[in-house]
């Protein structure tokens, strides 16, 4: 490729040269006028027209023009619908210039609606550019709409582009714009084509997704992402976006694959720093890649490390894999039984081995058994706390500084380092023996004073500034340092039977060297049972809003049914700016509800 000294040397020769004819003695310069043209279709430039001065022909590409003489051109032709002008020099050589086009129809070599066949609201389109470029997409919303349209620009500069297009509605003739712009993304020509889709199969919606609420402007950019475990958690996990509207605009239906027709994600995807998504199959035994249109990327078999998976798993920054695991050759203390729901592996996926494993009875206390109550109605082996199930991690998360948390239903919020020595611990005092006692936050009232009342330390009632967590789920370090998660207050103030059941979000402030702990924020006690949870569910800070997610998954008492709710706060001034109830086909609605991009980054 010429760099802009050469251009001008060439051109100046063109200039000095090019008055002549080109006969033998003088085909250099039809060359070097070759030349010229040749370093800007090599630059990706399109060349936009040709103007006529009387002597020369001006070749104007973008930014830049060429002049040459007339008499060293036979003949120039463009061809608008092909994007391409064919100059003849006099010599008898001809050369193509890539040029501004009226359609991007023309560059379309495929549509192909659901690709990979497990995502029937996606589709790719091929198109073969005339010069180096980017693609912006943009799936427009239906009339009447105050959803925003889809928008998405593509980092791929190449001539040969496969564009993935998301977001599309089901039944409908979707309208998507394709923009073709330069390198640097600057328009060059858009055209809007249309892709119909088919309709969505029955067993993979929920009952009724009712928009309560949504104001657009005060919600967080983006779609709300729902792990649905499909009609239980046996069958098939159905995981589905769905905008403002109400309507599904993204779903994995994974029925007929050979490898996942049996996926039992529980926590649900969570996208990775590649833009795949990963997510634990605890049907398979399995940890599985897959990318947005469902296909499967990579498989790790976790027997294989002689685990089984449950509830969630991770990527940390350095790309490996938090797994919330049972090691199947875990005994008790006493070897009477098997322990369950209580390690934490790290797969290496680049290897796929495990690089790390922590033994939560290495941690804390595996002999702290407090919920020991079954409560009528409930199966003991889900809803008690056993020597087995002592701890029941049910989320696990790194934190900024490198450290592990994790949320489990019987023990409370625990952080602790990589070398698994204990940071602190979120639970109710009683019952810990002593080695554990320095690890127990003192709780704060709003005024930051210690509370000292033992029945509050131990959790026999609640101080009007503070109350644990109970059955908790789906830790979340937030930016400023603070601490949330779900409380489904399954057992609160260890009574199984209280007619006053909440769940809530629950948001606190942690001063690890003074071991203190102080309640700042809370939503969902004045749901009351309308948004009580026993148990799955979870929680969302939102970053470009600063609102918080609150999703209740299971058993929730909606305007038509039962199901959860995704509910969206504004924790300043306690706004409800979007609420959502999804009303099961079976029992949960949801494990996980997460608002996110429809694209990742850097596609």
């Amino acid at each position: 490729m010429k760099n802009f000294k050469t251009y001008l040397f060439s051109l100046s020769l063109l200039l000095t040269i090019g008055m002549t004819s080109c006969n033998d003695e003088d085909i250099p310069s039809c060359s070097l006028a070759f030349q010229s043209l040749q370093s800007h279709v090599d630059e990706g430039k399109l060349l936009i027209e040709i103007t006529d001065d009387g002597e020369n022909y001006l070749l104007n590409f973008e930014n830049e023009s060429v002049k040459i003489t007339k008499n060293l051109i036979d003949n120039i032709t463009t061809n608008s619908d092909t994007w391409k002008s064919t100059i003849t020099f006099v010599d008898g050589t001809s050369y193509i210039i890539p040029s501004l086009g009226t359609s991007l129809e023309s560059l379309i070599t495929n549509i192909e609606v659901n690709p990979s066949g497990y995502n029937p609201l996606a589709a790719k389109v091929l198109m073969n550019l005339p010069a180096l470029g980017r693609i912006k997409v943009t799936v427009h919303s239906k009339e009447n709409s105050l959803v925003p349209n889809v928008n998405y620009f593509f980092s791929n500069i190449e001539k040969s582009q496969s564009i993935t297009i998301l977001g599309l509605y089901p039944s409908y003739n979707n309208q998507v714009t394709l923009t073709y712009t330069d390198k640097q993304g600057n328009e060059r020509k858009s055209s809007t084509i249309q892709i119909k889709t088919n309709s969505l199969k029955d067993i993979f919606l929920p009952k009724n997704l009712n928009i309560v609420k949504a104001d657009i402007n005060k919600m967080e950019p983006g779609m709300t992402l729902v792990s649905s475990p499909g009609e239980s958690d046996e069958d098939t996990s159905v995981p589905y976006m769905f905008d403002a509207d109400g309507n599904i605009r993204w779903i994995l239906d994974w029925h007929n694959h050979p490898e996942l027709k049996h996926i039992g994600m529980h926590c649900g995807l969570h996208r990775m720093k590649n833009g795949n998504y990963v997510a634990g199959d605890i049907n398979n035994r399995q940890i599985v890649e897959v990318n947005l249109l469902g296909e499967l990327i990579n498989s790790w078999k976790t027997n294989n490390f002689g685990f089984t998976f449950h509830h969630e798993v991770f990527e940390t920054s350095d790309k490996k894999i938090l797994i919330a695991a049972t090691k199947v050759d875990a005994k008790t203390a006493d070897n009477s039984n098997v322990r369950i729901l209580d390690h934490i592996a790290e797969l290496d996926p680049h290897s796929g081995s495990i690089s790390k494993i922590w033994d939560l009875a290495q941690v804390l206390d595996s002999s702290r058994i407090v919920f020991s109550i079954i409560p009528d109605g409930y199966e003991a082996n889900t809803f008690a706390q056993s020597k087995s199930n002592w701890c029941h991690n049910n989320g696990v998360k790194e934190t900024a500084d490198g450290s592990i948390l994790c949320t489990s239903r019987w023990q409370g919020l625990v952080k602790f380092t990589r070398s698994g020595s204990l940071k602190w611990i979120v639970s109710p005092h009683n019952a810990w023996k002593k080695q554990f006692e320095k690890y127990l936050l003192t709780p704060l009232d709003r005024n930051g004073n210690p509370i000292t009342d033992p029945d509050v330390l131990n959790g026999k009632k609640d101080h009007p500034d503070f109350s644990w967590g109970w059955g908790i789920h789906c830790p979340v370090e937030m930016p400023n340092g603070h601490v949330m998660f779900f409380d489904n207050g399954y057992s609160r103030l260890f009574n199984f039977k209280d007619a006053k059941r909440y769940s809530r979000a629950v948001e606190y402030e942690i001063d690890e060297q003074a071991m203190t702990i102080r309640q700042v924020w809370e939503y969902g006690k004045e749901r009351g049972k309308n948004c009580f949870s026993t148990q799955v569910s979870g929680v969302q800070y939102l970053e470009q809003t600063d609102n918080r997610l609150f999703c209740p998954g299971i058993n929730n008492q909606l305007s038509n049914g039962y199901g959860g709710h995704i509910i969206e706060i504004n924790p300043k001034t306690g706004e409800i700016v979007f609420e959502a109830e999804v009303q099961s086909t079976g029992s949960p609605a949801f494990h996980r509800a997460n608002r996110i991009s429809l694209y990742p980054e850097g596609l």
